[in-house]
């Protein structure tokens, strides 16, 4: 079973870590990166909120595809209500001309107002471990294992999640390890010798298709 990982982290150790652990991934890592999840500070109900509503946005889409959506939905937020009032209100047209599929505004709109009437306090996650935080997330309209992962990495902070269904992280692997079609089973087993940095690992993945360091 997962929990938070607390205590004081040194950058350079991890990187040093996942180096001796896996010589093919430390083809690809720098000390010197600033991989955001060594800020470990608590982030506030509402910054939980914008990202977990940034990630389901960003469902299926690639990262500047979801950017551009994304953008566009908070800019008017401003005000009284700020993001949460901004998708309450959004109307259909509008979310067309975002971008946002009727689906996914159907989503952000149960999410906005699931936290308005606080049926919904993401903070109360933090203390649970890895596999309830999912748990109690799915139990939510329009989000899934894919989204819960990603929560638990930008939004909790947890070092050791491998999300063994995200687009990115198999291309990635696919190309840095010369595998031709590798099942879920292969993924996790390679990602093993990550532990317990797993997150570090697959964003420094992310990092490296971002920068077209590999394809």
């Amino acid at each position: 079973m997962n929990y938070p990982i607390t205590g004081l982290l040194n950058p350079a150790t991890v990187v040093r870590h996942l180096k001796r652990r896996d010589k093919i991934l430390g083809g690809i890592l720098r000390e010197t990166d600033q991989c955001p999840l060594f800020d470990q500070r608590a982030l506030s109900e509402e910054a939980l909120f914008q990202r977990l509503a940034r990630s389901i946005v960003g469902q299926q889409l690639s990262t500047r595809a979801a950017s551009t959506i994304w953008g566009r939905v908070v800019a008017p937020a401003r005000g009284r209500g700020g993001l949460r009032r901004r998708i309450l209100d959004l109307t259909e047209g509008q979310a067309a001309k975002a971008g946002l599929s009727r689906q996914k505004s159907a989503y952000l709109k149960a999410l906005a107002a699931g936290h308005r009437d606080r049926q919904i306090r993401l903070s109360s996650l933090r203390s649970e471990s890895d596999e309830v935080v999912i748990e109690r997330l799915s139990e939510l309209r329009g989000i899934g294992r894919w989204t819960s992962e990603m929560f638990l990495m930008s939004c909790l902070k947890r070092l050791d999640v491998f999300s063994v269904g995200d687009a990115g992280l198999r291309r990635a692997m696919r190309y840095l390890y010369q595998l031709h079609d590798p099942s879920d089973a292969d993924l996790v087993a390679l990602a093993e010798h990550w532990r317990p940095y797993r997150s570090v690992a697959s964003w420094h993945l992310w990092r490296a298709l971002d920068n077209h360091w590999i394809e």
